[in-house]
């Protein structure tokens, strides 16, 4: 399996609850194990600073995109092996996705499930191709996915969407369906 970049998108928050921290610094550990790079939004705390944490832990390699404007709302990983700078947050998402091989959506708030859905969108159009995997901690996303499945059975989503990523529930998971999804993408 060919080293890749995996984005990793998540919570910036430190008001969450502790499993969702320890479960996403396993995840950046087994990125790093596996030889794959992490770029993500460059943040020290919630699951983003976890996952960066795990990864530098294991000597991998972390990327964080960063807003200029950024560091007036959140403290900037010094865990991260490389920083690019972005004006905007359209630029930083651009970015991730762009220098990105796959994608596993961590645990997240408003900013997580705006960058899981344009990723979705960007691949059922066929503008990426590219494994989607959402980390399903402690069933954190157990609702959406049943949204999700409740707008296809009204006719707002097309089934097509619902099969382009995947739900995992540990980090060992995550980094096997990633894997597993570039190798048929690339059979």
């Amino acid at each position: 399996m060919k080293n890749m970049t995996i984005c990793v998108y998540g919570a910036a928050s430190d008001r969450i609850a502790p499993v969702f921290v320890t479960e996403t610094e396993k995840l950046g550990t087994e990125i790093a194990r596996r030889h794959h790079r992490i770029i993500y939004g460059g943040g020290a705390s919630g699951v983003m600073g976890a996952c960066a944490r795990g990864a530098a832990r294991e000597g991998g390699t972390v990327i964080g995109v960063v807003p200029e404007f950024m560091d007036e709302f959140e403290v900037i990983n010094d865990n991260c092996t490389d920083i690019i700078r972005t004006k905007t947050m359209s630029q930083r998402k651009d970015t991730m996705e762009d220098r990105a091989d796959a994608f596993i959506i961590a645990p997240g708030g408003i900013g997580t499930f705006d960058e899981f859905f344009q990723i979705l969108t960007l691949t059922e159009l066929g503008q990426k191709v590219a494994p989607i995997v959402i980390y399903n901690i402690d069933g954190y996303y157990d609702d959406l996915i049943a949204f999700m499945r409740k707008c296809t059975e009204k006719g707002f989503i097309r089934p097509r969407a619902m099969t382009l990523f995947r739900v995992c529930s540990t980090a060992a998971e995550a980094v096997n369906a990633v894997e597993e999804m570039k190798r048929l993408e690339n059979a």
